[in-house]
């Protein structure tokens, strides 16, 4: 397998969610980023929704989108940290994970919720921004088509 044929590897319901293969050591975003997926794929499953837990898998090994939300039409990706670089990472890799799927919307899935700047990154970047709140996620869709700053 090399890196100009990556494909997608489906995940069991055991297999953990982080680390990711080959990202940096991180404890405390593997830590956060698998409990808010693990709570967010409960919601998902609890309203019916069809998600397919994955990888897509290249050589090196990057790291990858997590969910398919098959149902809504949804590619999630949990992202702990909301500085630039960490933005534009993640920009990167939904972008290049996103032709392995029918069309789909992308979503970053935060820990917390964003502050102003990260939202108006992800809605220009026609990224949904979710997040825990409450017991329930809230959504940050992007902006429509010629609506913006």
């Amino acid at each position: 397998m090399t890196a100009d044929h990556p494909y997608i590897a489906y995940l069991d319901p055991t297999d953990p969610a982080r680390p990711q293969p080959g990202r940096a050591n991180d404890e405390e975003a593997d830590r956060s980023e698998d409990a808010v997926l693990t709570a967010y794929l409960a919601h998902l499953t609890a309203k019916e929704h069809r998600v397919l837990r994955h990888r897509v898998v290249t050589v090196p090994d990057l790291a990858s989108t997590d969910l398919f939300d098959a149902t809504a039409g949804e590619l999630v990706m949990a992202c702990h940290r909301t500085h630039y670089l960490a933005l534009i990472a993640a920009y990167g890799v939904i972008i290049d994970c996103e032709r392995f799927f029918p069309r789909p919307r992308r979503t970053l899935l935060l820990t917390t919720a964003p502050g102003q700047a990260t939202r108006e990154f992800l809605s220009h970047h026609k990224i949904t921004a979710i997040w825990p709140a409450g017991g329930a996620f809230v959504r940050a869709d992007p902006a429509p088509e010629g609506i913006g700053p």
